[in-house]
């Protein structure tokens, strides 16, 4: 069996999350590969895709959008999809981004989730940290690494059962 993990973001937190995930499908012993969304051009010699955006001002970046635009308009195996923020004070609820919306409809994704990730405002660029600073985001880790492994038990699951989406 053979996954493509593609992850896209700005400081790494997402990559990271793609890279446990991987982790987790080789451990299994399936083949994975790790890519950045602009390196990819085919998708059909794999058995599943996931796909994975960091999200800012609860928008997904550019080239994860433009993934999902090119994977949508070919044949492509089943999908998961992930999103990695935002991260947001504790009093307001974190949905799903019109952008991963999108791409579970033209995708037909199997699922979607949405993990917390990690911000460093050290890591920020002024503007990034004049945003960071008006928003109501809380700085630290928040990634959760035995969710993160476990979905992507889930996923195997469904793979190895045949039925994506059960």
């Amino acid at each position: 069996m053979r996954i493509l993990v593609c992850t896209a973001g700005r400081h790494g937190a997402t990559h990271t999350l793609g890279e446990e995930m991987a982790r987790v499908f080789e451990h299994d012993g399936v083949d994975v590969d790790i890519r950045v969304p602009e390196s990819v051009i085919r998708v059909d010699d794999y058995d599943a895709l996931v796909i994975g955006s960091a999200v800012y001002s609860d928008r997904w970046v550019p080239n994860a959008k433009a993934l999902v635009d090119r994977v949508s308009r070919s044949a492509h195996p089943p999908v998961w999809l992930f999103s990695c923020g935002p991260l947001h004070s504790s009093d307001r609820p974190v949905n799903v981004t019109s952008d991963a919306a999108h791409a579970a409809a033209v995708l037909h994704a199997v699922a979607h989730r949405t993990f917390p990730g990690k911000l460093d405002p050290e890591r920020l660029s002024v503007g990034e940290r004049q945003i960071f600073v008006v928003s109501g985001a809380v700085a630290g880790d928040f990634r959760d690494w035995v969710l993160v492994c476990n979905w992507a038990r889930e996923i195997l699951a469904c793979l190895t059962a045949g039925k994506p989406g059960s």
